[in-house]
């Protein structure tokens, strides 16, 4: 089945500009269902983890439902392979 470009392209709404970013130091372009899913954790879940309230725990749990789900994506032995960051920049700074 081959891929339907203009489809594909319709999901990113950072590709409806007339300067197109792909990559760089600040992140990548991403689908309007990823926007939409960070922003409602960041409306309804967002709190600092490992925390005694409700919302931590609310937010503790949805970051371990990730981490499975994206270990289990990537055939990565555990979740804890899987790490969440700004970017990758800041990921690779961070482990420097």
């Amino acid at each position: 089945m081959p891929l339907d470009l203009p489809i594909i392209c319709l999901q990113f709404p950072a590709l409806q500009s007339p300067a197109i970013f792909f990559d760089y130091p600040g992140g990548t372009q991403v689908v309007q269902p990823v926007i939409d899913r960070m922003n409602t954790y960041l409306v309804d879940h967002n709190a600092n983890h490992g925390g005694a309230f409700l919302t931590n725990r609310k937010s503790d749990s949805l970051l371990d439902e990730a981490l499975i789900t994206l270990a289990d994506f990537f055939k990565a032995a555990r979740p804890e392979e899987i790490v969440f960051g700004n970017n990758m920049t800041s990921l690779t700074f961070a482990t420097s």
